[in-house]
């Protein structure tokens, strides 16, 4: 028997005790009870969870109820992960297993069950574009499902907030966004540079982005080779027009914004220039736009 079973039979022993039986009652013979189990349990130190502690009460037949004892439980250890605006999911499947000391495949799996994630239908059950950056903090218990199912949520509610949904091609937003973000020194460059993006796709121009160069080639970097651009990927925006088959990375808010609320320009080109090509220039025209690519490159 149970400390639950034992002390429900045992204050329904008291309750009965309390009423005097009938007068015929007195000449038949009662079963003896267990006085000195029930005794017991009516003096057991019952513990009700509450939350986070735990309320220790002391029951008696003899004494009034005792005041609540707040007990703490300690909290389940966590790990906090914090996911970078552009990072692809291959970078984040290996920062997640540095953390967790899952390995990365597991990630990897779990990636490849978009309903268990939450995906919205739109992302045709891929995961890279749609783990939100920002700061996490998981039970040390969570799965790489639950982890990964988080970052899913938290853009969810980002593109919500955004009015993402209602566009007529939402995918096309967030592949967008993850080109603004790869392509953009500062938050304050990428209204400008989805300009471009959208400016240079409505008249049929094509996008020629050594982002999506690399990423269609699994490496990491700024700068592309002649061979480079001669690959036959999907990603090759050199060879093929149009927007590549899905997002490049991970985009933050300022980047969806962005590629839904570009901002208002004729531009067609911009060229990294500074002594660290931090800095974007922007150009209407390939004469421009020659100008600038020679003052980077002195």
């Amino acid at each position: 028997m149970n400390i639950e079973n034992l002390l429900r039979e045992t204050l329904a022993d008291m309750a009965e005790e309390q009423v005097p039986p009938p007068p015929a009652g007195f000449l038949r013979h009662r079963p003896a009870r267990r006085r000195g189990v029930a005794l017991a349990a009516a003096a057991t130190v019952v513990a009700l969870a509450a939350g986070g502690t735990i309320a220790v009460r002391v029951l008696s037949p003899e004494a009034p109820e005792t005041p609540e004892v707040p007990v703490a439980v300690p909290p389940e250890p966590t790990r906090a992960v914090t996911v970078k605006e552009g990072w692809r999911a291959a970078l984040l499947f290996g920062d997640l297993s540095r953390v967790t000391g899952e390995p990365a495949a597991s990630f990897a799996r779990a990636a490849e069950d978009g309903r268990a994630l939450g995906l919205p239908p739109y992302a045709k059950g891929r995961l890279e574009g749609f783990a939100h950056p920002g700061a996490y903090r998981f039970a040390e218990s969570a799965t790489p499902t639950e982890i990964l199912a988080a970052m899913v949520a938290r853009f969810r509610e980002t593109a919500d907030k955004l009015g993402l949904a209602s566009r007529r091609a939402p995918l096309d937003v967030v592949i967008v966004a993850s080109l603004v973000q790869a392509e953009s020194p500062t938050e304050a460059d990428m209204p400008k540079v989805a300009r471009v993006i959208h400016n240079r796709l409505d008249r049929g121009m094509r996008l020629q982005l050594d982002s999506t160069v690399l990423y269609g080639m699994g490496k990491y970097g700024v700068d592309v080779t002649v061979e480079d651009l001669k690959r036959r990927s999907p990603y090759n925006t050199y060879r093929h027009e149009g927007l590549p088959p899905g997002p490049i990375s991970n985009p933050g808010e300022a980047a969806l914004k962005a590629a839904l609320h570009p901002a208002p320009g004729p531009w067609l080109y911009y060229v990294a220039t500074g002594p660290k090509r931090g800095t974007l220039e922007f150009a209407t025209s390939a004469k421009e736009y020659a100008k600038l690519v020679e003052r980077a490159a002195g």
